[in-house]
């Protein structure tokens, strides 16, 4: 299996992005850098420009991607162990089929309360099914980002990229793949952001309204009542 890391940097996260760079070179891995901050470039990042935000990132992944397994990072994400959770990552992608596999992020808005669906069990108890993983810190499944070029879903308008961490885990449910978060792994992750949260909302809703309609009903669950993606197991 192949897992590509990516690491997106903005501004006043380099010394993060840097000291993540030499966990990963430790263990072997060239992890690729997005970086949208133009007052510190590496030769060796792809410098995007700072009036990229999210969208921009991850579409710049997307296009470089040629692996398994997308990792994607946030440049203000911090974990002491990546070596165990790529180990993990691998041997639950490949034992149960995930759609989206990832470590449980402290902080996140969408935190336990929110996301976990506790009809589902897995052997291992640190393993729990969710309705979204949130996206500073994920594995995605190649067969997942595929399904969405099929789909023909449009990111690009929507510059703020709220609707990644939906979308995704939408199109995993309708395939049957699980969406598995792993609370043996939590990630460092401070609450805020300086981006236009209205914005990125009202982008959300406008992608929602233009989505194929086999992927707004598990959308819709997934912002609402989650208990209901059982029935995509069924």
């Amino acid at each position: 299996m192949k897992i590509q890391t990516f690491i997106f940097n903005w501004r006043n996260q380099y010394l993060k992005t840097i000291e993540k760079e030499k966990q990963f070179k430790l263990l072997g891995i060239e992890p690729i850098v997005i970086n949208s901050d133009d007052e510190h470039k590496e030769q060796r990042w792809y410098n995007i420009g700072e009036d990229s935000y999210f969208t921009a990132q991850f579409l710049k992944a997307l296009e470089l991607f040629d692996g398994d397994v997308l990792f994607h990072i946030q440049a203000d994400a911090s974990y002491n162990d990546w070596d165990t959770l790529l180990k993990d990552a691998e041997k639950y992608i490949s034992k149960y089929g995930c759609g989206i596999y990832a470590p449980n992020v402290d902080y996140t808005w969408y935190d336990s309360g929110k996301t976990d669906i506790p009809d589902f069990r897995f052997e291992e108890e640190n393993l729990s099914m969710v309705a979204t993983t949130d996206c500073t810190c994920w594995f995605i499944n190649k067969e997942i980002i595929d399904e969405a070029d099929r789909l023909k879903i449009d990111f690009s308008p929507y510059k703020m990229g709220w609707s990644f961490d939906i979308v995704y885990p939408a199109i995993s449910f309708l395939n049957k793949r699980p969406v598995i978060r792993d609370y043996s792994h939590t990630i460092d992750h401070p609450a805020g952001t300086n981006y236009n949260k209205v914005q990125a909302e009202s982008e959300m809703y406008h992608l929602f309204s233009v989505l194929p309609n086999e992927i707004k009903e598990p959308f819709s669950l997934i912002k609402g009542d989650r208990f209901q993606l059982r029935k995509y197991y069924e």
